[in-house]
């Protein structure tokens, strides 16, 4: 572990999933993390206690991202914690999964459409404002928004929009040397992905991959250190599928 801190990343979501494994990647390379949780301040705090245990910097950060005012609190709370923010990894996001498009309802689609759609968005406002010159923001998706399939009809719409505003803020954010991407995980085992999916069709998704798995958290953090990484800050506005090959 890396002990003199050079720059802060701020991930949403980061308690559980994808995110924790966001968060103890980037520490590993001596980025000091700002975990942005809800819900469950146990986990966001064992996320917190396994990064310092391990000689890095990590703080809790508890913010509702479907709700603007919190969204912009939380990176005034973080820039002052840590004096600056250079990486934002916009991460969070709920599923629902298994509905066919006849039966969603209006609660359904301004639940999901709250996290995964205005959530990122203002995320996504907020780090061009506060990222400093030549930072990285990186916006997770899903391969589902590529190609959807029965009974997506609300989650994967919800996670396409990732892909134009990363398209958008790339060409704004250029002058100032910060490059954004968006990753586009496909399935892959997380505690959402597990909740929603059953364990036999968990099975069978896997035996479908090219790699003969599904992928983990940990395959997808690597993705993003490398975006944030030195090598990949020649990468911008652009669209990483790490799925292992599959097309699902």
């Amino acid at each position: 572990m890396t002990t003199s801190i050079k720059r802060v990343a701020l991930i949403t979501g980061a308690s559980t999933g994808m995110g924790r494994a966001f968060a103890i990647r980037l520490a590993k390379d001596g980025i000091a993390i700002a975990v942005n949780y809800i819900g469950d301040p146990e986990q966001a705090e064992a996320v917190v206690k396994e990064i310092r245990e391990a000689g890095g910097t990590a703080v809790g950060f508890a913010a509702d991202v479907s709700k603007v005012d919190a969204i912009v609190q939380l990176f005034n709370d973080v820039v002052k914690e840590f004096g600056g923010i250079d990486i934002v990894v916009a991460n969070a996001g709920i599923g629902i999964m298994g509905i066919p498009i006849i039966d969603v309802t209006e609660e359904d689609f301004d639940r999901i459409n709250s996290v995964n759609y205005k959530g990122t968005f203002f995320v996504m406002q907020q780090a061009a404002k506060h990222v400093r010159n030549g930072g990285r923001i990186i916006q997770i998706s899903s391969t589902s928004s590529l190609y959807p399939a029965a009974g997506l009809g609300i989650y994967s719409p919800s996670k396409a929009p990732g892909k134009v505003i990363t398209e958008i803020l790339a060409q704004e954010l250029g002058s100032r040397q910060i490059s954004v991407n968006s990753v586009f995980p496909g399935p892959t085992k997380t505690p959402l992905m597990e909740k929603e999916v059953s364990k036999e069709e968990l099975e069978r998704i896997g035996t479908t991959m090219n790699l003969g798995r599904m992928g983990e958290p940990e395959d997808i953090a690597g993705v993003v250190a490398f975006l944030v990484g030195p090598e990949g800050g020649w990468i911008n506005g652009q669209q990483i599928i790490a799925n292992g090959g599959g097309r699902i």
